[in-house]
């Protein structure tokens, strides 16, 4: 179970119990593979997914800059949550910088899993909002000093 071990290693799902985990991971359509260059987002785009980097890096650009990278993305990292929780267009473009596997999923299949392990998620992407709240409020008051 190498996709297992993935998730075993991601904080988004230590809060995940080993049965819940296993189920996601028997859900093959949750997992997406990327190559070099290929788009996982594009700016303005209007869909809702949710990316979990299990293996790879991407970077995010913006169209108006397309040559300067923003940041890197790696394992661990989740990215997509403004648009899976409120349905607005993309704002940034995230671009696969080595071949990927992502846990991905969309409002339609998040309906499919069952309540408490739509919670989990929606929970999770609560704590990782405040986390960034608090990073750039921080960031903000240091610029001030």
């Amino acid at each position: 179970m190498v996709v297992q071990r993935m998730l075993d290693n991601i904080p988004f799902f230590w809060s995940f119990t080993e049965e819940e985990k296993t189920q996601l991971v028997n859900l093959d359509c949750y997992f997406e593979s990327f190559q070099i260059g290929d788009y996982l987002i594009q700016e303005d785009a209007e869909d809702n997914a949710l990316f979990i980097i299990l293996k790879g890096t991407a970077k995010v650009t913006k169209k108006s800059h397309p040559d300067k990278v923003i940041t890197t993305l790696e394992p661990g990292t989740v990215f997509g949550e403004i648009s899976f929780l409120t349905q607005r267009p993309r704002s940034t473009n995230v671009i696969a910088c080595e071949k990927m596997i992502c846990f991905t999923i969309n409002g339609q299949t998040m309906t499919q899993l069952d309540s408490q392990m739509q919670h989990k998620i929606k929970d999770q992407l609560i704590e990782i909002l405040v986390q960034r709240l608090d990073q750039m409020n921080q960031t903000l008051l240091d610029l001030v000093r």
